[in-house]
């Protein structure tokens, strides 16, 4: 790579970073301001039964929809390097089919299936299901993953999170309301599903204005067949990509559901904010991961293997170490974090947002693994690491709940991570060692 390459990708990265840096930190501040006034509003067991509504209605969106933007950045990232429009705008219309078709099923099953899983999930059986097919409207409009994988194939990382920022802060200032107004927990629900239309609509319109922009509008009247003749092994990627999220949303969603189904709402309360801390703390390593992915992409292709390497390195040691530096006195003075943020109700939630913060410090450490192995055409392998994390998370999840309760259901996330970090590692290590 050229001195000039080298200083436009640093200068490209950086930009990008900037951008949903300030994102990222307004979003989880704005989630973390909602998640303390929401608990103080309702308390621990409505927490739980709304954290029992998000789980529910997540996770048959990740199961039922396949989410295109990764797939579109890599075939749309080569199209665009051959000149190809054609092609790139044959992709977008093949990436909305994805999208829509995904919401139609994946709330259509959402809304049958409420009423008969609401109460095995431990919400109310007299209003649980209705509490779901509020929000579960939500599915039917989310073209999200579109929007994203146009505007960051354009760079326009700034764009996005101007929006991202703009819909968090409005959730904020909905939720700061319905605290004022003394709301009852359906205020919140309804907030919950303004928050998904906006997410699911926003990027996608953001997106038509860049392709238009760019006289790459019209897509929709293309010939869907010939978005496959032009990019073979499109489906294989999108699917091995998707599994990949799959398998870790799992984790992320089904502990919940398992817990609200074993335990009492209370506490899936306290689990939750557990959870929602370490996603924010997550939520701040996002941006690494998202401008890295199209960089890690281009430098592969490119066959730059040597700044390629240097990248993962330099991203893996500074994550790791800059989170457990913050991480370990926060773990000390947790009870009186959890009293001052949430208050006194939620003084048994210490341990497991210790715990699930040093899962996140985990996940932060190895956070460039993903787009690392998916730019080296590694989706496979990348699959299987996740399933053989998936099956531990699984067998050991049930004796860990019966042994130490929410604080065991915290403890497979730290194990999860621990696998599939090891697991990342040693493909990569088997790749290098058959391609020497």
């Amino acid at each position: 790579m050229t001195g000039s390459r080298s200083k436009s990708l640093v200068k490209r990265i950086a930009k990008n970073m900037s951008w949903l840096f300030l994102s990222q930190i307004l979003v989880a501040f704005f989630g973390l301001a909602s998640l303390i006034i929401t608990a103080r509003a309702l308390g621990p067991a409505a927490v739980g039964i709304l954290a029992l509504v998000d789980a529910y209605v997540q996770i048959l969106d990740r199961l039922f929809r396949l989410e295109p933007w990764q797939a579109v950045i890599k075939y749309g990232s080569e199209a665009l390097a051959q000149d190809d429009t054609s092609r790139f705008r044959h992709l977008v219309k093949l990436s909305v089919v994805i999208d829509i078709l995904g919401g139609l099923l994946a709330g259509t099953i959402a809304l049958l299936l409420a009423p008969t899983l609401a109460p095995l999930i431990g919400l109310p059986e007299d209003i649980g299901s209705s509490y779901i097919s509020l929000v579960a409207i939500g599915l039917f409009l989310s073209l999200r993953p579109t929007g994203i994988a146009v505007l960051r194939i354009f760079d326009r990382f700034d764009v996005l999170a101007i929006s991202d920022m703009v819909i968090a802060g409005l959730r904020f200032v909905g939720i700061v309301i319905a605290y004022m107004l003394s709301l009852d927990i359906w205020a919140f629900l309804a907030l919950m599903l303004m928050h998904q239309v906006l997410t699911g609509l926003v990027a996608f319109s953001l997106a038509v204005n860049e392709l238009r922009k760019r006289s790459l509008q019209a897509f929709m009247k293309l010939k869907l067949s010939q978005a496959f003749s032009d990019n073979p092994g499109f489906l294989r990627f999108l699917w091995n990509s998707n599994f990949n999220v799959i398998l870790r949303q799992s984790t992320q969603r089904l502990d919940v559901i398992v817990a609200g189904a074993m335990l009492d709402v209370t506490a899936v309360g306290f689990y939750q904010v557990g959870k929602r801390i370490m996603t924010n703390v997550v939520r701040l390593g996002a941006p690494i991961r998202q401008v890295l992915y199209p960089e890690m992409t281009r430098l592969w292709a490119s066959a730059e293997f040597g700044k390629f390497w240097r990248l993962v390195r330099y991203v893996t040691f500074a994550m790791f170490g800059v989170s457990l530096i913050v991480s370990l006195p926060l773990a000390w003075k947790m009870p009186e974090i959890a009293v001052l943020l949430f208050g006194p109700e939620f003084r048994e939630a210490a341990p497991v947002m210790t715990i699930l913060m040093f899962a996140a410090v985990l996940y932060l450490g190895a956070l460039v693994l993903n787009p690392a192995l998916l730019s080296m055409g590694l989706d496979s392998a990348l699959v299987r690491t996740t399933f053989v994390s998936t099956c531990i998370f699984a067998i050991s999840f049930l004796p860990l709940l019966y042994w130490l309760g929410i604080e065991g259901i915290a403890l497979t996330h730290v194990l999860f991570n621990l696998v599939w970090t090891l697991g990342c590692i040693l493909s990569i290590r088997a790749y290098l060692a058959r391609n020497k």
